[in-house]
């Protein structure tokens, strides 16, 4: 299950981009249809990933949500993953490196509240690979590799959360900041803006996996994903509204 549902978080990003597909829609007829069906290839794409986030939760299944009252986390997962089918491929437009590091701040964070780490070690496996490749070789790695990488974080704070609600809440709120990069790096703000965002949502994740992540019960957690979600949110807001993109000179 595990498996599936990365590959499909993988395919469901797979085909954003079609690099010279608008050179035949020269005829307005054409270039309809063609914007009809990159509308129903983005819904595609957002069904196929929340389908893959689905797969996570049937593969944690019995560890995290059997026999618990902890439907909400498996509603949140599907969203979320919903919103990374959307979210990851635009994160690509950051520079080298930048989204893999993001990555390993949501690795740290499950890492910091999940009572299972053993998992931990693939993941860090994985995000210091790409860290390696794009950080260092330079080289990019294409986006179904990073929302592969995504989802088996995401699967890592289920499985690790071993059923306990304030681990899930937590582990859920640190699979957030690459899904903050890709919506800011969407709206064409500049590099520093972009680092800004997506390192307060990095942050956030660290301090909601330390506080709200470890509490002995929900209610204290959600406090605390609330508090650290408005907080990164403001900043968000504060940067998009002063940022903007240097525009070309005519």
């Amino acid at each position: 299950m595990r498996a599936a549902g990365l590959v499909l978080l993988a395919c469901a990003t797979a085909a954003w981009a079609f690099p010279g597909a608008r050179s035949w829609a020269s005829e307005s007829v054409s270039a309809v249809w063609w914007a009809s069906a990159q509308r129903l290839l983005a819904a595609g794409r957002v069904l196929l990933s929340a389908c893959g986030g689905a797969l996570l939760v049937a593969a944690t299944w019995q560890p995290s949500f059997a026999g618990r009252t902890n439907g909400w986390a498996v509603a949140s997962v599907v969203l979320l993953a919903a919103v990374a089918g959307w979210a990851l491929p635009r994160a690509a437009g950051a520079p080298l490196g930048w989204r893999w590091l993001v990555l390993a701040g949501s690795a740290a964070a499950v890492y910091g509240c999940v009572p299972e780490t053993d998992q931990m070690r693939e993941v860090g496996v994985v995000v210091a690979a790409g860290l390696l490749a794009e950080g260092v070789l330079r080289v990019a790695l294409p986006v179904p590799a990073y929302a592969a990488a995504w989802g088996f974080v995401a699967w890592a704070a289920l499985f690790g959360a071993t059923g306990r609600p304030s681990a899930l809440a937590g582990g859920l709120f640190a699979l957030l900041p690459p899904l903050a990069l890709g919506a800011v790096q969407a709206g064409g703000r500049r590099p520093a803006a972009v680092a800004v965002v997506a390192g307060g949502w990095v942050v956030a994740a660290l301090v909601v996996a330390r506080t709200g992540g470890i509490a002995t019960s929900l209610p204290p957690a959600a406090g605390w994903v609330v508090g650290g979600a408005v907080a990164a949110s403001v900043l968000t807001a504060l940067v998009w509204h002063r940022s903007r993109s240097p525009r070309p000179a005519e």
